[in-house]
């Protein structure tokens, strides 16, 4: 069962099955997927403060802030608990991304947990975060 209603939501950088096998077979959170959610294709501009308003945390592997919409003081501002993936991800296969997403997901799943609102964290290939 999800630990303490812990919500997390990934953003197009990931693939929705993926983020449903880890979901299923997790049971750590609740894993959800923006196409999941109906707000695939629409701007970040759009579903992210939908997404901080049904409290989630939002995982993405979008950290620029031009393509994304929003500064990193932006989502602060809106009490966004956001976890950026970094750019190690960019360069992995699909099959790559998912082993990443089920070897680190215990890890994403922890460092969510304890994110404060207006949190914002860049995660490594380890699966370590770091305030950004």
């Amino acid at each position: 069962m999800a630990a303490r209603g812990l919500k997390l939501l990934f953003d197009e950088h990931f693939s929705q099955r993926q983020v449903a096998f880890v979901a299923s077979e997790s049971r750590l959170a609740e894993f959800q997927h923006v196409l999941g959610r109906g707000w695939s294709g629409l701007e970040d501009r759009d579903w992210i403060p939908r997404a901080v308003r049904a409290g989630f945390c939002i995982v993405t592997g979008d950290r620029n802030d031009r393509t994304r919409g929003y500064t990193v003081a932006d989502l602060r501002a809106m009490a966004a608990r956001v976890i950026l993936v970094g750019g190690f991800f960019d360069h992995l296969s699909r099959w790559e991304r998912a082993k990443w997403l089920v070897n680190r997901a215990e890890s994403i799943v922890a460092l969510a947990d304890g994110l404060a609102p207006g949190t914002v964290h860049m995660v490594d290939r380890f699966g370590r975060g770091r305030a950004v």
